[in-house]
């Protein structure tokens, strides 16, 4: 499973970091990283609305526990 690197490899990637970016390149990447952004808070949207809502016995539970916790 493990992959080969050759001088001729590292030699290219030292090449492209050395480079700089076009405008549309930044573009690009910006872009790109926003859709990320957008993805990622759509996901968490997502898994907030799945999440069951709290009873109200769940919340006096809660609250009782709390009360407890204090008065120890």
């Amino acid at each position: 499973m493990g992959q080969e690197v050759n001088e001729d490899d590292i030699q290219d990637l030292v090449e492209e970091d050395g480079q700089e970016l076009t405008t549309d390149e930044l573009m690009g990447l910006h872009r790109e990283q926003q859709q990320e952004v957008i993805e990622e808070m759509s996901a968490a949207e997502e898994e907030k609305k799945a999440e069951k809502p709290l009873t109200s016995n769940e919340i006096r539970e809660m609250c009782k526990c709390g009360k407890q916790c204090k008065i120890l």
